[in-house]
């Protein structure tokens, strides 16, 4: 007995002695990048369950010593890299580690309605732009960066001016009167278009976009045209120190195009003398002068800068992340700029264990001095150059501006670029884009959120015309305006996610948000300024004009979601919503919408594990409805306003006829998606949809004669979008040095009309050149037909009614001529190579089958206005004797406004080719400073294919008038990380 004692006692002592040796062992490695094999500094690895930790050294190593166990769980943490794990015993003497890139980690988070998930895990169909295709975008806005991005959705440009937006619309237009702009939300609050410029684009972490029921219906009131939801970067997920990123962009703009097309001197001339407007002019002195007006009126070498700094990092409570940014573009009209000044501070804290604290704070203010555009005068710029005779010299010998003042102005009315130095006009705002929020676990898996937000908006305009110009006959005028927008928002939820044998997966989340917006304006304008240092509101002797005004809105909602997935095979997912608006009567306030969505993960059935080449396959379907509410705020409500002058009585007059039935547009969406991934290099994505507008808003024509309204908002018509979606992404070459990915997307979409207002087939939308028909797609332009010119004498001919060709004009002949300002094709295509540390990349952007009268030439190619220039095609390619076959009339002819003008404005343009290196770590850690370096240049808006003949194809509009054009970007940018 003794012995066995002896013998345990023994065995117990070895064991002690054993234990106490394993406590303390040592393991050492090196830590390097998987692209390049380049050492990482300051890696953390820590101890699992102690906060023992080291971090590695400038070569990437790192010794760290085990304590209190002989087996433990080691975590390598890096900013931008995967996290990984690892398991070491005393018998793990070293431990080499190879971190790759979280690029990868971040394409598999999809942001969706209130939350994120899991990339493939999603019935919905979602859209993702990540931070690198939007953070070097040379624009003041990321808006144009999405261009041809993301299949279904279509970006135009309304405006070259470097602080317009640009329009968006998701899968076609819902709605003929009514919004047909996607929902907005950045960081949980709706935001709008007008918003993007005051976004510096460096600070988006990802774009997603929402397009049928199951992902957007969540979203019910405002989700009809789609949703676009921005998230902004964070601090690190990791304790980690603070991380410093300076950028800085320099560059210059130019016109994408120049398709100018009017005559020079010699031209003009030779015009002149055909055509008999000789009398009286000396061409001696005359043909001495060359002035080509494009080149007065736009810049070829714009200045475009950039700088911003960004510092981010976490400690083991808190995560951070603080950007400023200085932004300066000159536009390349004359007299049009735009200055941007930006900070942003994303800041979260986990303050207690079961509370988590946090808030996104946007401040910018801008200094815009816009071009007037899209209306014909000859004084403002970008529609006098159109106009200016190449003859008419705007400066004198001096190179001073030639002045109406003292008759150095040689030509008709006023000399534009004078005009504008004495009528400027500017602008300021200030904008506020700043929420908190509060998040508490109580207990496992149940999440509750509060989030309350403002967004504010402080314009105020100036415009001064000087009293020292002539034109002005020495009275001054002032005016200025001022707008105020509030928006604030809240939204509550609970999310509470278990799991039931690691087989059945549920998420439910309820929820509740508040929207209440208020806006308040005035303007005020005097005159009889007699100074131009002088030239205030308050100078003047009287005033002119003065208007003030305020509206509001609200809405109040409540929602729940709820999915289910059974074995990573079977996904479920279900919403459903009420909201209520105060933009509707009492009959029709609330509405409900819902969505239901389903997917099959084939790859996690039994029949498909095998499977070798087959990397996902998965089937979706979903459908259900949301809602449209965009119409004035206060038209379903019969008013009466004041500001009348009735023989010199202030006034009041019915505004509104009123419908208090009026009620909430519904959309009915349905999808059906299917993804299939081959090799692990191909990844495809096909989706149909359908999407069916019922109860359509819309301001239905009535009868002058009724009270003078003209119109009242009605529930009316309907409208169906039918249309497929195909996106392809190819890894062609995918190694440690070199990787070579494209990728293209496209989408077409079927808009057709089914229902208008009080059994109506078709009604003339005047002004316009367009027709509402049903049967008939939203857009479709309706004119006479151009036939050309009959070669025996000249004359213009048309198409009549049946067809035949007929010398008259006559309004009865005009029919729809299938073709739309909307454009039914759209996509993109690029490819990005990247070899070590250098990185190519090009992106392509299209739209098809798009449509646009080309105003411009009416005014080009008209007799009328032939004591202005024209277009070379009044020269050489006008009728000018029997037998000459040509599309354009014999002079004195004045061109009619049909399908001659109407364009093709389908386009093709290389939207972004970027060449960038990133230097080496080992050369970096030479410097004990920088811990990464870029170097690159890009061009912006390259290459346009069209056969669209004005200034530029790209326009959100029907009718191109005197726009300004969308311009081309050179720019070269530094990098630097500390």
């Amino acid at each position: 007995m003794k012995r066995v004692i002896l013998l345990l006692g023994f065995l117990v002592t070895v064991i002690n002695v054993q234990s106490l040796y394993a406590q303390n062992f040592s393991v050492k490695g090196r830590v390097v990048s998987d692209e390049g094999n380049e050492p990482l500094i300051g890696v953390a690895i820590m101890q699992e369950g102690n906060g023992n930790g080291v971090i590695t050294d400038i070569d990437g190593n790192y010794t760290i010593e085990i304590k209190g166990a002989d087996r433990a769980t080691l975590t390598f943490s890096y900013v931008g890299m995967q996290q990984q794990q690892h398991v070491v015993t005393p018998a793990t003497r070293t431990l080499d580690i190879v971190l790759k890139s979280d690029a990868q980690v971040m394409d598999e988070v999809v942001v969706v309605a209130y939350g994120v998930r899991k990339k493939g895990t999603i019935a919905g169909s979602v859209s993702t732009v990540k931070s690198e295709k939007l953070a070097d975008v040379p624009a003041a806005s990321f808006d144009q960066a999405l261009q041809g991005q993301a299949p279904g959705l279509t970006v135009l440009a309304r405006s070259g001016e470097p602080s317009a937006p640009a329009s968006f619309s998701i899968r076609g237009t819902n709605s003929i009167n009514s919004g047909t702009s996607p929902l907005f939300i950045m960081d949980g609050m709706p935001i709008s278009g007008s918003d993007f410029n005051a976004i510096n684009p460096s600070d988006i972490e990802s774009v997603s976009v929402l397009k049928d029921a199951s992902s957007t219906s969540i979203y019910g009131a405002r989700a009809a045209n789609g949703v676009i939801v921005i998230t902004t970067k964070r601090g690190s997920l990791v304790n980690q120190s603070a991380k410093v990123t300076f950028r800085t962009q320099l560059g210059i703009s130019q016109l994408a195009q120049d398709n100018w097309n009017l005559m020079n001197t010699a031209e003009r001339i030779a015009y002149e003398k055909e055509v008999g407007l000789d009398a009286g002019k000396d061409y001696g002195k005359l043909g001495l002068i060359d002035i080509n007006w494009f080149d007065e009126v736009f810049n070829n070498s714009a200045l475009l800068q950039s700088y911003e700094l960004q510092v981010n990092g976490a400690t083991d409570k808190v995560r951070y992340y603080v950007s400023g940014n200085f932004y300066n573009q000159d536009g390349v009209a004359v007299e049009s700029y735009f200055k941007r000044y930006n900070v942003r501070a994303n800041v979260e804290a986990q303050a207690k264990e079961w509370l988590k604290i946090g808030t996104n704070i946007m401040m910018t203010h801008e200094n815009i001095q816009q071009a007037d555009q899209g209306a014909y005068s000859t004084v403002t710029p970008i529609s006098a150059a159109r106009f200016m005779l190449p003859y008419w010299n705007p400066y004198k010998n001096d190179g001073s501006l030639a002045s109406v003042n003292d008759g150095s102005w040689k030509g008709l009315n006023q000399n534009p670029l004078e005009w504008i130095e004495n009528n400027p006009a500017t602008s300021d705002k200030n904008k506020l884009i700043a929420n908190l929020f509060f998040e508490f676990t109580p207990v496992k898996g149940l999440k509750i959120r509060s989030l309350a937000g403002l967004n504010y908006t402080d314009i105020d305009g100036v415009t001064y015309s000087m009293p020292s110009y002539r034109p002005n006959n020495d009275q001054g005028k002032a005016a200025r305006s001022n707008s105020r927008v509030y928006n604030f928002s809240i939204t509550n939820t609970a999310e509470y996610r278990f799991n039931i044998d690691r087989i059945h997966d549920f998420n439910f989340m309820i929820g509740q948000e508040g929207v209440d917006y208020k806006s308040e304006g005035f303007s005020v304008a005097t005159a009889g300024q007699n100074n131009d240092k002088l030239t205030d509101i308050s100078t003047g002797t009287r005033a002119t004009s003065w208007a003030n005004s305020s509206s509001a809105y609200s809405y109040v909602s409540f929602f729940g979601r709820g999915e289910y997935n059974y074995d990573n095979r079977y996904y479920a997912d279900f919403s459903l919503r009420t909201d209520g608006s105060s933009r509707f009567g009492v009959e029709g306030r609330w509405a409900t919408f819902w969505s239901v969505g389903l997917m099959w993960n084939l790859l996690g059935e039994k029949f498909m594990r095998n499977n070798k080449w087959l990397t996902n396959a998965q089937i979706a379907f979903s459908m259900g409805t949301s809602g449209n509410s965009e119409i004035p705020n206060y038209d379903h409500l019969a008013l009466v306003a004041g500001g009348g002058d009735y023989m010199d009585n202030a006034g009041i007059a019915p505004v509104s006829k009123g419908n208090e039935k009026l009620k909430w547009e519904k959309l009915w969406t349905t999808n059906i998606a299917l993804h299939l991934g081959f090799f692990d290099r191909i990844n495809m994505d096909v989706e149909f949809y359908n999407k069916k507008t019922t109860n359509m808003l819309m301001a239905v024509p009535v009868s002058y004669a009724d009270a003078g309204y003209g119109s009242r908002w009605d529930n009316v018509g309907g409208m169906i979008n039918r249309g497929v979606e195909l996106n392809i992404g190819v890894d062609v070459v995918k190694t440690n040095n070199f990787i070579w990915n494209v990728n293209a997307n496209a989408s077409y979409n079927k808009n057709e009309i089914t229902e208008l207002y009080n059994g109506v087939q078709e009604y003339i939308m005047s002004t316009t050149g367009m027709k509402l028909a049903v049967g008939h797609s939203y857009g479709e332009f309706y004119l006479n037909r151009y036939a050309g010119v009959n070669p025996a004498n000249g004359d213009p001919l048309w198409y009549d009614m049946n067809g035949e060709i007929t010398p008259e004009f006559h309004e009865s002949d005009k029919v729809l001529v299938g073709h739309s300002y909307i454009a039914p094709w759209q996509g993109g295509f690029g490819t990005t190579l990247s070899w070590k540390g250098l990185s190519l990349g090009a992106q392509f952007s299209w739209v098809a089958d798009r449509w646009m009268m080309n105003n411009d030439r009416f005014f080009e190619e008209n007799t009328t206005f032939d004591n202005y220039n024209l277009s070379r095609r009044m020269l050489y390619d006008r009728w000018k004797q029997p037998g000459d076959v040509t599309a354009v009339p014999r002079y004195g002819v004045t061109p009619q406004f049909d399908t001659h003008l109407l364009e093709n404005a389908s386009f093709l343009r290389l939207k972004n080719l970027s060449l960038g290196y990133t230097l080496p770590a080992s050369l970096l850690k030479r410097t004990k400073v920088l811990s990464a370096a870029r170097v690159y240049a890009q061009a912006q808006n390259l290459f346009t294919f069209t056969d669209f003949s004005g200034l530029d194809p790209e326009s959100n509009s029907n009718i191109y008038k005197a726009q300004y054009p969308m311009t081309r970007q050179f720019t070269f940018g530094l990098e630097f990380t500390f």
